[in-house]
């Protein structure tokens, strides 16, 4: 057997059974290679299972973090072998139950390997396992529960999708107008808890691309009696009967029911999964959570500071970008400043942290109008609903549906639609929007405005996947419809990084991208004394090309580097460690060894007279200044900031108003540069300022 013959190869090298073990365990999990060896991953974990050295296992080798991942991609795999987890957990049941934990089929209640574990346990007597299944059933019973209720009031509502958009929309103005990324909600379920703002604009989302459709195509005269019948009775109070305010209540019981199914799969079934720092038990039939101390990752406010960076950069090279001199000079011409702005900070983040510099998908785009154009979208929204609700509300201190009505009307006096949700035709809405892109004839943009529109619509009859949270509008046949309040907290930064990231991952420039990214980080580091060697493919088979080797007088940095996207899921994100994040930290410990060993010597250089640093270097926030087996991973976000001489951008930012002008100058040496990132210099100095802001203003935080 295959891994039989490596496990054996190993002892013999090391001379060491647990050694060989761990080795043996990183093939199974990381090595690539073996692919090729087997048709099927089962067939590779069924190899492994079966080979002899499992049966001599001990509990302690049973309790290492890879051999409980390998063990859960088992459990998690067609089948399972009883007598092999019989045996494993006879030695050693806590790393079993963590096991099935971690495979995550928990949220697969009818998973084939729930009944292996049941019968294994009606024949032994093991406490860990049978109070695990308990509590596992237990969890699924629960959410089974919350999701019969949902689906039940679901059925009972028979939401069309525009009643869907049109409620969604009066909610947002009811109770997510009041600046606060954090709030109760109507008939939550949990009462002592408080629910995420973009948590509600989620299940929007899913209540609106859910809801029935009419099959028949829609028209004028349907929509104009859609919005009769469910805007208007509210805001001109004629035909408000008791059957729609109903209905309106049930959409809002909806929504807490919604809200309370992810949070239960986010917060319950997936940390219970893949946070072992979290753990349910029960007591008198009740699910009781005990949960250890966990460090704060600080996610949001370091989120805030990084999308503060590419707005700050987006500004200070404003007046140097062409499109500037031919903005509308108008009265908007600030907020339209600050939207270009704001692209140019996207483009800017795009291709020095992505190595993207152009958008090609099923069609080539102009990366700037893409991206200009729904940020001029945006401004348009915050300006004449958001923030004009907000000044009527506060005003005259009215009801919301009376600042609705006085909304809409002093939108028609200047002949703008300003009701709870917009919609015009795709060409009537391409043509007003063209007018925001600035290169070509009229009949070239509108032309381009229009595919614009389609890229970042969701057509609700079908088509691109509609799962996807970060598109702009939605499309009913020749309709485009928005809402604004959603439009206007959009964060474009992570929307357009997850379109290229998430939504089109398959793309074939990817390979380009990546080595742009490469090239980019290459650049950086060139700025600092010392040889950078990048991209480098070593002579030796197996060690795989190593993305960035730096040489200093005493000191080797080693990287790998990872792209992915932002991540919105506690699964999303612990799988992304397990998978990657894990992969990446074996890759670079192969490739470390190699530098040390053959790579320094090859350059007649002694490598005991080098400290040698070996980092994960990863587009994401998540488990930023943590080591991932043994190996420190942080932000490229904060290495180009660090790199480009800007750590100190956000203090001048803030004495700054104008944001005019540098932000510091280069390290002095790149062994500076890595005393301040492994001594976590970066954050300890920007995130208690990212704090002060956040107590003046509490809604300051940049959204992901």
């Amino acid at each position: 057997m295959y891994f039989d013959q490596q496990f054996d190869a190993f002892v013999l090298e090391n001379k060491n059974n647990d050694e060989a073990l761990s080795k043996t365990l990183d093939v199974l999990l990381f090595r690539s290679s073996t692919s090729s060896k087997f048709n099927l991953i089962s067939d590779k974990l069924d190899d492994f299972w079966q080979s002899h050295f499992i049966d001599n296992l001990i509990a302690e080798q049973m309790s290492s973090e890879n051999f409980i991942l390998a063990l859960s991609q088992y459990i998690r795999s067609k089948s399972i072998d009883k007598n092999i987890v019989t045996k494993l957990l006879e030695r050693n049941p806590n790393s079993v139950v963590k096991a099935v934990r971690q495979s995550g089929i928990i949220a697969q209640s009818d998973h084939c390997s729930w009944a292996v574990l049941n019968e294994i346990n009606s024949q032994i007597d093991l406490l860990e396992l049978n109070d695990f299944l308990c509590t596992a059933e237990y969890i699924q019973l629960q959410y089974q529960e919350r999701l019969s209720a949902y689906k039940d009031l679901k059925n009972q509502l028979q939401l069309n999708q525009i009643t869907a958009m049109v409620f969604s929309s009066f909610y947002a103005y009811e109770y997510l107008m009041n600046d606060a990324d954090y709030l109760k909600i109507p008939y939550q379920m949990d009462i002592n808890d408080t629910v995420s703002v973009q948590d509600i604009w989620a299940v929007f989302h899913e209540v609106i691309t859910s809801s029935n459709i009419d099959k028949k195509k829609l028209t004028e005269k349907k929509l104009a009696q859609v919005l009769k019948a469910k805007i208007m009775p509210f805001l001109i109070g004629e035909n408000l009967n008791h059957a729609l305010i109903k209905q309106y209540d049930d959409f809002k019981r909806l929504v807490a029911h919604k809200v309370e199914i992810n949070s239960y799969q986010d917060q319950v079934i997936s940390a219970y999964c893949y946070q072992f720092s979290t753990n349910y038990y029960l007591e008198n039939g009740h699910l009781v959570l005990e949960s250890k101390p966990r460090d704060l990752d600080s996610f949001q406010e370091k989120f805030g500071v990084l999308s503060a960076y590419w707005q700050w950069r987006g500004i200070n090279t404003l007046t140097e970008n062409p499109y500037f001199e031919r903005l509308d000079r108008g009265k908007n011409i600030e907020s339209n400043a600050l939207a270009l702005a704001k692209t140019q900070g996207i483009i800017l983040q795009l291709y020095e942290i992505y190595g993207i510099e152009k958008a090609v998908f099923e069609q080539d785009y102009d990366l700037y109008s893409l991206i200009f154009t729904m940020l001029l979208s945006q401004a348009h929204y915050v300006q004449d609903f958001v923030t004009a609700f907000k000044k009527i509300r506060d005003s005259n201190d009215q009801h919301v549906f009376s600042t609705l009505t006085k909304l809409m009307i002093d939108g028609l006096l200047i002949g703008q639609n300003r009701m709870p949700i917009t919609f015009s035709t795709h060409k009537e809405k391409a043509i007003k929007m063209s007018d925001w892109i600035i290169e070509g004839g009229k009949n070239k943009r509108v032309r381009e405005m229009s595919r614009i529109l389609d890229f970042w619509s969701i057509d609700l009859r079908g088509g691109r996947d509609s799962s996807y949270v970060e598109n702009s509008f939605y499309k009913i046949d020749d309709y485009i419809f928005a809402l604004p309040w959603m439009l206007a907290q959009k964060n474009f930064n992570t929307a357009t990084i997850n379109t290229f990231r998430k939504l089109y991952k398959n793309r074939a420039g990817l390979k380009f991208e990546t080595d742009l990214m490469e090239q980019n980080l290459a650049g950086l580091l060139a700025k600092y004394k010392g040889k950078v060697y990048s991209q480098y493919e070593p002579s030796e088979s197996g060690v795989g090309e190593i993305d960035a080797i730096v040489v200093t007088d005493n000191k080797v940095l080693v990287i790998e580097l990872k792209s992915t996207y932002v991540k919105s899921s506690v699964k999303e994100i612990y799988e992304y460690r397990n998978f990657i994040l894990k992969k990446a930290a074996y890759q670079l410990s192969r490739k470390s060894s190699y530098v040390s060993d053959i790579f320094l010597p090859s350059l007649g250089l002694d490598s005991s007279k080098f400290s040698i640093h070996s980092w994960i270097i990863d587009t994401t926030l998540e488990f930023d200044h943590e080591y991932i087996d043994g190996f420190l991973k942080i932000s490229f976000e904060e290495l180009t900031i660090i790199l480009n001489g800007h750590r100190q951008y956000f203090s001048d930012m803030l004495k700054n108003n104008d944001n005019k002008g540098a932000s510091g100058t280069l390290e002095g040496s790149l062994d500076a540069v890595i005393d301040i990132i492994e001594d976590n210099k970066f954050w300890l100095d920007n995130l208690p300022l990212m704090s002060s802001i956040q107590e003046l203003n509490p809604a300051s935080t940049l959204k992901a």
